[in-house]
C-alpha cells in the first residue's frame, strides 16, 4: 500500500512515516487495525505540521557537520538534534541507495533550513534533486516503488522480498495470507533486465518471449553510470522457468538479478 519507516522513539511511542500523499489512507488503516484488535493506541497525523528534507549523497555527512551535527549514526538509526538551529528528527535511511539523511522538522522552519543547507553546501556542489534523479538512482540499486513495481496481487515471494518476512513469529497482520499464497507455485516474478542501448524502453512496454506475451516493464531508465539501460518488470514463468533473454520494443534484453549497481549496498551504509 505504501512504504516508510517505523522508529521507536521511547517506551510505547513510535514515529511512523509514509509518503505524504498516502498518509491519510495509511492512518485510516492503522486506526482500523487498532480498533479491530482492540488495542489502546493514540494516533496523531502530523503530516501537515512537519516538513521533511532528504539530504543525500557521499558528501551529506560533511554538510551536516557544517550545520552542527557531528554525531555518527548508523544506517536505519535515528536521533534528534539541531540542524542549522532548527530542531530535527534525523533518520538515517535511503531512498536513493546513497548515504542519506531525512530531516523532519516544524513546517514553519522548512525555508530557513533549506536556505541554510544550500548556503553551507555551495562549495560541495549541492543541488536540489527532483524525481527523475531519485528514480534513476533507486532503480540502479534495485529499489522498488510501491504501486509501480508492485501490483494488487504482489507478494513478498513474487518481488524477491520474502527474506524480510519472519514466518516463525507467533502472529502478525498478513501472516495468514502469506502462508496461503506461499503454497501457490510462482507464475510470474518481478525481475531485472538490461540492454546495451541508450534509449530505454518505455515503462509499460510489453515483454515478448519467442513471439508470445511474457509480461511488461514497470521501471526503466538509461543509466549514465553503467552505460546501459536497466529495467524492472513482471516476467511470466514458462514451463517452470524464467527466460534468460526476451524482446522488448523489438530489441533484445537480458535478464539479470538486481541490484544493477552497488550490489552489497555499501554506498547507503557508508
Amino acid at each position: 500500500m505504501d512504504d516508510g519507516l517505523i522508529a521507536k522513539e521511547g517506551e510505547g511511542r513510535y514515529g511512523v512515516t509514509f509518503t505524504s500523499g498516502g498518509s491519510s489512507t495509511a492512518e485510516a488503516w492503522l486506526r482500523d487495525w487498532a480498533t479491530s484488535l482492540n488495542m489502546d493506541i493514540r494516533l496523531m497525523n502530523q503530516t501537515m505540521s512537519l516538513g521533511a528534507i532528504n539530504l543525500t549523497g557521499p558528501l551529506s555527512k560533511i554538510l551536516l557537520a557544517r550545520a552542527g551535527f557531528n554525531q555518527d549514526i548508523a544506517f536505519m538509526q535515528h536521533t534528534q538534534a539541531l540542524i542549522a538551529n532548527v530542531p530535527c528528527k534525523i533518520y538515517r535511511l535511503s531512498f536513493t541507495g546513497e548515504l542519506s539523511y531525512e530531516l523532519h522538522h516544524p513546517a514553519e522552519d522548512s525555508l530557513k533550513l533549506w536556505r541554510a543547507l544550500m548556503q553551507l553546501g555551495q562549495d560541495l556542489g549541492i543541488r536540489p534533486h527532483g524525481l527523475e534523479a531519485l528514480l534513476k538512482l533507486r532503480l540502479e540499486k534495485g529499489h522498488i516503488i510501491v504501486g509501480q513495481d508492485s501490483d494488487f496481487d504482489s507478494t513478498p515471494k513474487r518481488i524477491h522480498h520474502d527474506w524480510m518476512v519472519k514466518l516463525d513469529k507467533p502472529d502478525f497482520i498478513g501472516k495468514t495470507a502469506l502462508l496461503r499464497t506461499g503454497e501457490i507455485p510462482l507464475d510470474k516474478q518481478l525481475v531485472g533486465f538490461e540492454m546495451l542501448d541508450k534509449t530505454a524502453p518505455k515503462e509499460g512496454a510489453v515483454i515478448w518471449q519467442e513471439g508470445d506475451y511474457a509480461g511488461y516493464i514497470t521501471s526503466s531508465s538509461y543509466s549514465p553510470l553503467l552505460g546501459k539501460s536497466v529495467m524492472l518488470g513482471w516476467l511470466r514463468f514458462r514451463d517452470g522457468y524464467l527466460a534468460e533473454e526476451v524482446m522488448i520494443e523489438g530489441r533484445k534484453a537480458r535478464r539479470v538479478n538486481p541490484p544493477f549497481y552497488d550490489v552489497e549496498g555499501r554506498r547507503a551504509r557508508a
